[in-house]
C-alpha cells in the first residue's frame, strides 16, 4: 500500500509548529510538493514524469500497452518490472520544475521558490553542517510553499483526500504563526539597519565623502543594476542600489537579488528587500 501525499503533508504541518523539527518539516514539504507536481503531470499524461533515459520496458509499463506486446519473453520481463517499481526512473526535481512550467506556465518567482525549496531539502538531507534561518525559511514556507501546495491540490483528481488538512483551525494557526514570524523578521531587520546606522555615525566625515564619490556602474555592469541611487535605510544617503546577480556556485545556476549601500555597506537579501517594499516578486 502506497502512502498518500496527504499523510506526508499532515506530518509536515505538525512538525512545522515545532522549531526543533523545522528541518524535518522542510524535507516533508519538499516531498509533498514533488509528489503533487508529479501527480498533476501524471494525470495530464503519465509519460511526463518519466526520465528520458528510461528503457522501452519503462515506457511500455507506463503506457499500459503490455497487451500489444506479442513476444512471450518480453511480456514476462514487463510483468516482472510491474512488481519492481524501483526500476522505473522518474524525472529529477529540477527537470520536474521545467516540465511543470512547460505545461502549467509557472511564474519566474515561483520557479525560483521551488528551487529554493529543493536546495533547502538538499542541505538538510545531504549535509551534516548547514545553516537555516528559522524565521526567513518558516515565512518562506508560509507565504510561498503552502499557497502553491494548496493550488496544486485544487487541480489534482483526488483533492477531496486533502479536505481535512487545511481546516479553519489549521489556517488560523498558520496565520498566527505568520504574524508572529513577520514581527520577528522586522525586528531582526530593524536591528541590522540600526547597527549599520551606528557604524555610519562613527565614520570619519572624509571617509564618508570619499565613499559618496563611488559609482555603482564602475563596480557592476549595467545589466546587473536593477535600481540605483536609492535612499539608504541606514545612512540616508542616496547610495543604496539593488542588484540582480548570477549565482554560479549553486547546483542550478540562477539569478538572485541583493541590495547594497556604497557608503555604510549595508547589505540586504531578497527577503529583507521585500520586507521594506524595495523589491517585488519578479
Amino acid at each position: 500500500m502506497t502512502m498518500h501525499t496527504s499523510t506526508i503533508l499532515q506530518e509536515a504541518l505538525s512538525y512545522f509548529f515545532d522549531n526543533d523539527k523545522l528541518e524535518l518539516s522542510i524535507v516533508l514539504f519538499a516531498i509533498a510538493v514533488e509528489r503533487l507536481m508529479k501527480q498533476h503531470l501524471f494525470e495530464t499524461d503519465d509519460v511526463l514524469i518519466l526520465d528520458k533515459n528510461n528503457s522501452v520496458e519503462h515506457l511500455v509499463r507506463f503506457r499500459r500497452i503490455q497487451s500489444k506486446v506479442t513476444k512471450t519473453t518480453y511480456k514476462q520481463k514487463i510483468e516482472a518490472l510491474k512488481e519492481k517499481r524501483e526500476n522505473f526512473k522518474t524525472i529529477t526535481f529540477d527537470e520536474l520544475i521545467k516540465r511543470y512550467d512547460a505545461f502549467f506556465d509557472l511564474q519566474d518567482w515561483r520557479i525560483k521558490a521551488l528551487r529554493r525549496l529543493g536546495n533547502l531539502r538538499n542541505n538538510v538531507v545531504h549535509f551534516h553542517d548547514y545553516y537555516i534561518n528559522t524565521i526567513d525559511e518558516s515565512l518562506f514556507i508560509l507565504t510561498e510553499v503552502i499557497p502553491f501546495i494548496r493550488e496544486i491540490i485544487s487541480e489534482v483528481k483526488d483533492s477531496n483526500r486533502f479536505d481535512e488538512i487545511f481546516t479553519e483551525e489549521v489556517i488560523e494557526r498558520l496565520q498566527g504563526r505568520e504574524a508572529e514570524l513577520t514581527a520577528l523578521q522586522e525586528d531582526e531587520l530593524n536591528q541590522k539597519i540600526e547597527s549599520k546606522k551606528e557604524e555610519y555615525n562613527e565614520m570619519n566625515p572624509d571617509e564618508v565623502e570619499s565613499k559618496k564619490q563611488d559609482r555603482i556602474r564602475d563596480i557592476y555592469e549595467d545589466r546587473e543594476i536593477i535600481k540605483e541611487d536609492l535612499n539608504c535605510p541606514a545612512c540616508a544617503n542616496n547610495t543604496f542600489h539593488i542588484l540582480k546577480l548570477f549565482d554560479e556556485e549553486s547546483e542550478e545556476p540562477e539569478f538572485f537579488y541583493k541590495g547594497i549601500c556604497l557608503v555604510c555597506e549595508l547589505e540586504l537579501n531578497e527577503d529583507e528587500l521585500r520586507n521594506i517594499n524595495l523589491l517585488d516578486n519578479t
